[in-house]
């Protein structure tokens, strides 16, 4: 028995005198009242007992890497919810998934287990880390056993060590193995290529080729998009080599891609592609991303002499060995919806980490009516594009129609659903709006209800939080209800701009009624209505929404990515204010800021037909600026991270270019402002040289000194900044110095994972940033070819260590708990008695029925003592009488000798006895209190 808080047995002293001088009118009350005030200070200590049980926790660890077969997921579930069927009451099940990342899906509990949501990345398998955590979750001195759900193979930290932890703790590890055989595996082994050439240098492509058995395989290696090689070729079984010959015709990255099939069925033929990349040493180009195949900026850029290549925003890649084809990207006129969600991230994460260089252009699609406030742009320009008050000619009234129906409550990661990031994006529509605007909110299900009324913006706190506690209520949008109330509700409005925005789910906008004449009805009064809707143009109700805006005369977005929609409501909040972007010539001027950015003078330039209106950010450069009443910035640069950053806020070539387009100077304006941009690749000093390999997964930068140095040309550590690109991902960045490996070369190592690309950047000091070729592996670890045996060796490997077993019913494993002591906490349950104690006290107090029922078993006993007494002597003196006649025949007894007779001679008395004992207890207690 162990009391956790003992010290409260010091209040069954002041109990006890309380109980002695006030105490109970009957025995039962003292009793009662006694118990209660026990129990009472016994759960108050905390108390518990040991108690040999059973019941334990099991912790299911499951694999969800790529090497499990393809249907593992369902599998794992369906065992998972075999071992929770076969708990009893007590006992708990919890889940550890694993891949690169060990992540609790569900922590030891007695609900049942519903699902893998965890992402956990599958290009790793960290069992070691996940067996390790699903140690923590068992309770020391609680049975408990570990289940491991794999097919063996890992990465990063040996499980021995953690199968010596569970040993100690006494947790055995069973094991089901769940990998797919490699008996009859076609696979590259390796993919090799120099690292980095020289422009115009002939190299080969070396591949190897396992096979199982003796077959003709189809190979073809691609460079990009473009067949270089492929045809048919004889193996036998075991590794082959395969020979391919190129030449690196410009600076760059070059992307190879071979891929082989072979005559048998293949059980992972993940690993019958591979990928390579090389990179080619020279001056890269600048990319032009437009819409026009002969932009007008880049001829005049190309006429300065400057290397461009043009593509449209269709064409774009957006990955890092894409964009390390070049030294900076130039956006002419691009609304942020045609780079994508994907497209932003990726740009702006290869400015500022890998050195990349971005200059953006103005227009009616650029800047905050393209969508780029908020963007993942926004951070690295070094202009801001809020809507400032003082800058607002006009104002505004919005009102906001969002849905909340069941839709909006999917999970979108971050704990956050579809619903809250709707509400994040009408929060934005408030902040951006002044003091003058007006603005009201509806949430609409299968009714609108009124979130916010229609008024001006003097409290915006208030607005904000009414919207962001808007919470999905099921059903579904019904569009004509919310159309109908958001125009009932603008209708009266006193700004001239009135503009509704309409948010649904584009695969759940039902019934919308007579919306056309609706809309036609708003049209005329001026209402514009604008559609956001969270899908894609393919979804069932897409069309319906995309006919909403057309008649509304607004706009039309559509959105996979809930992680966008505060952007588009900013975007579409733009475009309805325009005061963005002023279409009015404007006469500028240039400051001494444009010398020390182009190195060269110009004369200030002619008037402008056009700008967006943006603000100078703290730390940017200005090199050009308007000469109206807003000052605005018409040319401004920064550092962006280690890249740079340029926002020329005109229309280079478009319908507001102005006067501008005739001056002389412009193309060399334009040229000068993009090779700055662009930047200068770092030149190492003489006898200094970097150098990039791959082997083993591991990428291994290193700086080799001159060994005759007469001094030491590092004055700090050399930092290598790099980014992880996951296709469909934004890049992740990581930082690392270079150590000293010898007295001449500095070393830094960069582990490879998966299907990533891997951009390094260099920053030495005195030569600046030095950019080295994008590396990968040829595809994910998980897929590498390998014996299968392997996997189960570690899987009982960790049995035997343990005392674990291979499991065939996973049911059994309660069965195999063992019976341990168990610490039972008490308290719960002798507060439930004390509950039940006192109730019982109430119930005596209001009816004495305990007490009847105490008086009624004192009297039986007193009749039985009083027959006890009794029949010795009746049968003395009545010897003669007999049970029996003389005959034998029994004889019945007379009325005096009845049972009836006597219990009423014994009822008559009773009572009698009974009350003078009463009285003189009552008696003995009233001296009692006249006493005291």
């Amino acid at each position: 028995m162990t009391l956790l808080w003992p010290v409260y047995l010091l209040l069954l002293l002041p109990l006890g005198v309380m109980m002695w001088y006030w105490p109970q009118p009957t025995a039962v009350l003292r009793v009662l009242r006694g118990l209660t005030l026990l129990l009472i200070v016994l759960a108050l200590t905390g108390l518990m007992v040991k108690l040999p049980s059973r019941a334990g926790t099991i912790i299911v660890v499951a694999d969800r890497s790529a090497s499990m077969p393809g249907n593992h997921a369902a599998s794992e579930k369906e065992l998972i919810e075999l071992i929770s069927k076969a708990r009893v009451s007590e006992d708990r099940v919890g889940v550890v998934t694993f891949g690169e990342h060990v992540r609790i899906e569900h922590s030891p509990q007695t609900v049942p287990f519903t699902d893998f949501t965890q992402d956990v990345g599958v290009n790793g398998s960290r069992l070691s880390e996940a067996v390790e955590r699903a140690l923590s979750l068992i309770e020391p001195g609680t049975p408990g056993r570990v289940v491991v759900l794999s097919d063996g193979r890992w990465t990063g930290t040996d499980p021995v060590s953690v199968g010596a932890l569970a040993a100690t703790r006494g947790i055995p590890i069973d094991f089901r193995e769940m990998g797919r055989t490699s008996a009859s595996d076609t696979a590259i082994t390796r993919l090799d290529a120099p690292v980095s050439l020289a422009p115009r240098e002939a190299f080969m492509v070396t591949a190897w080729v396992r096979s199982p058995v003796s077959q003709e395989i189809v190979y073809e290696l691609r460079r990009g998009d473009q067949s270089i090689s492929q045809g048919k070729r004889h193996v036998d079984a075991g590794i082959s080599r395969l020979i391919f010959r190129d030449i690196a015709e410009q600076p760059g990255t070059l992307q190879y891609s071979l891929n082989v099939t072979g005559q048998t069925d293949d059980p992972v033929p993940e690993n019958n592609t591979a990928r390579l990349l090389v990179g080619v040493e020279g001056p890269r180009p600048m990319l032009c991303i437009s819409d026009s195949a002969d932009a007008g900026y880049a001829s005049l850029l190309r006429a300065g002499g400057l290397n461009i290549t043009i593509r449209k925003p269709a064409e774009m890649r957006w990955d890092l060995a894409d964009l390390s084809n070049f030294t900076g990207v130039i956006v002419e006129n691009i609304p942020a919806g045609k780079l994508g969600s994907d497209g932003l991230k990726t740009l702006a994460a290869w400015v500022s980490d890998a050195g990349g260089g971005l200059l953006m252009t103005g227009g009616r699609q650029s800047f905050g009516p393209g969508g780029y406030f908020k963007s993942a742009l926004d951070p690295i320009l070094p202009v801001s594009m809020e809507l400032r008050r003082e800058h607002r000619k006009h104002s505004l009234a919005i009102v906001v129609a969002l849905d909340r129906s069941g839709s909006m409550a999917v999970p979108v990661g971050g704990g956050r659903t579809k619903m809250d990031l709707a509400d994040l994006g009408t929060a934005q529509v408030i902040d951006m709006l002044s003091p003058m605007d007006q603005f009201g909110c509806i949430a609409v299900d299968s009714a609108p209800h009124t979130i916010v009324e229609l008024s001006t913006m003097d409290n915006k706190e208030a607005a904000r939080s009414r919207v962001l506690s808007i919470d999905s209520q099921g059903g579904g949008i019904f569009v004509y209800e919310a159309l109908a109330a958001a125009a009932k509700m603008i209708s009266a409005s006193e700004p001239q701009t009135r503009h509704i925005i309409l948010f649904a789910d584009a695969a759940d906008a039902e019934e919308p009624g007579q919306y056309r004449d609706l809309i036609d009805a708003c049209r005329k009064a001026g209402i514009t209505i604008s559609v956001i809707g969270l899908g894609t143009e393919k979804d069932s109700d897409a069309e319906l929404l995309k006919d909403v805006a057309r008649r509304g005369e607004g706009r039309i977005f559509f959105t996979n990515d809930p992680e966008e929609l505060p952007r588009l409501f900013a975007q579409d909040t733009f475009v309805v204010a325009r005061s963005t972007f002023v279409d009015e010539v404007t006469g500028v001027s240039t400051t001494g800021v444009l010398s020390s950015l182009t190195g060269k003078t110009f004369t200030d330039p002619p008037p402008v037909g056009g700008y967006n209106l943006c603000y100078l950010r703290d730390g940017a450069q200005l090199a050009v600026v308007t000469q109206d009443e807003y000052k605005a910035p018409v040319v401004a640069a920064w550092q962006a991270g280690i890249g740079r950053a340029t926002c020329l806020t005109l229309e280079v070539n478009g319908e507001f270019t102005g006067p501008v387009r005739s001056w002389k100077e412009l193309g060399d304006f334009l040229t000068s402002l993009a090779r700055w941009t662009g930047g200068a690749q770092g030149n190492l000093p003489e006898h200094m040289l970097l150098t990039q390999d791959v082997e083993g997964g591991i990428c291994r930068l290193e700086l080799h000194l001159d060994p005759q140095r007469k001094t030491d040309p590092i004055s700090s550590l050399p930092v290598v900044t790099t980014l992880r690109g996951h296709p469909g991902s934004k890049p992740a960045t990581e930082r690392v110095m270079m150590r000293w490996t010898s007295a001449d070369s500095l070393t830094a190592q960069i582990p490879l994972y998966g299907d990533e690309t891997v951009l390094s950047t260099v920053n030495v000091e005195g030569a600046g940033l030095v950019s080295m070729a994008p590396v990968c592996l040829p595809y994910s670890p998980e897929y590498r070819p390998t014996d299968n045996r392997r996997g189960l060796v570690t899987l009982r490997s960790l049995a035997r260590s343990t005392g674990g077993q291979e499991i065939i019913n996973v049911a059994d494993v309660w069965r195999d708990l063992p019976r341990q002591p168990r610490l039972i906490f008490l308290t719960p349950w002798l507060a439930i008695a004390a509950v039940i104690c006192l109730l019982l006290e109430v119930l005596e107090r209001r009816t004495g029925v305990l007490s009847s029922v105490q008086w009624g078993r004192l009297r039986g006993m007193r009749l039985r003592l009083d027959r006890a007494e009794k029949s010795p002597r009746d049968s003395s003196s009545t010897g003669s009488r007999e049970s029996t006649t003389s005959t034998g025949v029994p004889r019945m007894p007379t009325a005096a000798e009845s049972p009836a007779s006597e219990a009423s001679s014994i009822r008559e008395d009773a009572p009698q006895a009974d009350l003078s004992d009463v009285l003189q207890d009552a008696r003995r207690r009233a001296q009692g209190r006249i006493k005291r």
